[in-house]
């Protein structure tokens, strides 16, 4: 009589075993719910046939080792060889395993054919662009072998916002769907520690801890609230209050005649540029109400682009990342001659915006300097807001910022970050970040008590109907 190795729990992990319609399936959400195993289980379908290839991906090696000591144990009948691993089954089908911390990592599968793939800690990948590149290999010439992807994630890391947007938002979770692009169909199955009694009843105190942890912890990962996540910089950032109509921010002075004007430019070829316009009233509120975001366009093309868009406003000062005053033979090419210059990125901007200048790149400055105006609370407004629908790839992308593994206090260079960067070299020169007072003695602190006059009525802030 054989042993029963692995058995799913009914609900989330049944279900994920037997949905047979869809191309990617994201399994998990919070902690505990057993998604490894269910991984393991899932790449088991169509082992009896020879031509079958799959594979496993890890962030790293040390994960991906954790992974193949399970497989040993779900694929007693199995051969394992190599680093990364390689299983062979008795059959000829072939598990490959690899990870992440190869330069060329989402690159090297392209060409290759996997008829199931399995990618664990999908949040780890910083953006959707390598995810497609990686489930790119996933296809099959081979008739009855459909190709398949299971992703296990919980919420937080690099990739948190792009996984939210491509499998939960707008779509009913334990529901199929389709895309709209390749018409192949999508399906969030989320999973808690409540859908594996196997580990409730081998270590109780597991459900304690992920009970105890601080939020926005506890909501991540003991429930698998995919709206917070660890990790966040700018965690007081809320969309329903820092992104604005026309409407209500004219109410907040965003058409005060005594406004400033200034603009922050991220400078980028391949990678994105972008250009930020934004209004200081004289409360030192500020308003993000215009972009420029794209690749590939020339410095001269984006001035253009900039002094059409700006030409009947007067904007105060142009600050512009200090990386486009370095001189290199070989920086840009000028699109009138097709031939190389040894002028600076800048020399291009200053024939269209004379008051371009090089910005403050103190980083950990101009982050904290961001956070402060973001903050808010039922006595006071925030002093930053963008207004919506004008600067799509701020506000697409400023939730998604999260902190420096090694440095925390800075924000992970790897994520998609042009358009806050645009928006803090603006920022920095507008505000600073205001200083922490000095604790007086008891005596003079009673004294200004005593002297201080009767409160006026404050105004209480509904952030639910603002």
């Amino acid at each position: 009589m054989s042993e029963v190795i692995f058995k799913p729990h009914e609900g989330a992990q049944t279900l994920s075993l037997s949905v047979s319609d869809t191309y990617e399936t994201l399994y998990g959400g919070a902690r505990g719910g057993g998604k490894t195993m269910c991984g393991l289980a899932w790449l088991l379908r169509d082992t009896e046939s020879p031509k079958y290839r799959a594979l496993v991906i890890r962030r790293n090696a040390e994960d991906l080792a954790d992974w193949v000591d399970r497989a040993r144990a779900m694929y007693p009948h199995a051969k394992v060889t190599g680093k990364p691993a390689t299983i062979t089954f008795p059959s000829g089908a072939v598990i490959r395993c690899g990870h992440l911390k190869d330069e060329n990592a989402y690159e090297k599968y392209q060409g290759h054919e996997y008829h199931r793939i399995v990618i664990e800690e999908l949040t780890q990948i910083p953006n959707e662009e390598s995810y497609l590149k990686l489930i790119s290999s996933c296809r099959s010439t081979v008739e009855g072998l459909n190709p398949r992807v299971f992703c296990t994630a919980n919420p937080g890391g690099k990739g948190h916002q792009w996984v939210k947007n491509r499998f939960i938002d707008g779509h009913t979770p334990m529901k199929s769907f389709k895309d709209d692009v390749s018409g192949r169909k999508r399906i969030y199955i989320p999973a808690t520690i409540d859908d594996n009694p196997t580990l409730i009843n081998l270590d109780p105190d597991y459900v304690k801890y992920l009970e105890s942890l601080p939020e926005p912890l506890r909501s991540a990962w003991r429930f698998g609230d995919w709206d917070v996540f660890a990790g966040q910089y700018f965690i007081e950032w809320n969309p329903n209050v820092h992104v604005i109509d026309e409407k209500k921010a004219i109410e907040l002075g965003y058409e005060d005649s005594l406004n400033r004007r200034y603009m922050g430019i991220d400078w980028g070829f391949a990678n994105p540029f972008c250009a930020l316009w934004c209004q200081v009233t004289h409360k030192n509120t500020v308003f993000f109400y215009d972009e420029l975001y794209g690749t590939e366009r020339h410095p001269v093309q984006w001035a253009e682009m900039i002094w059409a868009k700006s030409k009947n406003q007067e904007i105060n000062q142009i600050f512009g990342d200090p990386s486009m005053w370095a001189r290199n033979p070989m920086s840009w090419k000028n699109p009138a001659t097709q031939s190389y210059t040894d002028k600076s990125i800048a020399d291009a901007f200053t024939t269209y915006l004379p008051n371009l200048v090089p910005a403050n790149n103190s980083r950990i400055i101009g982050w904290q300097n961001m956070s402060q105006m973001m903050h808010f609370d039922t006595k006071t407004l925030p002093k930053f807001f963008i207004i919506k629908g004008k600067c799509p790839n701020l506000e697409r992308t400023l939730p998604n910022m999260v902190r420096d593994d090694k440095n925390p206090e800075d924000l992970d260079t790897t994520t998609e970050d042009h358009a806050v960067d645009a928006c803090r070299y603006a920022l920095t020169h507008i505000l600073a970040p205001t200083q922490k007072r000095l604790k007086e003695p008891v005596l003079q602190q009673q004294i200004n008590k005593l002297m201080m006059p009767e409160p006026e009525d404050e105004t209480v802030y509904d952030w639910n109907n603002i």
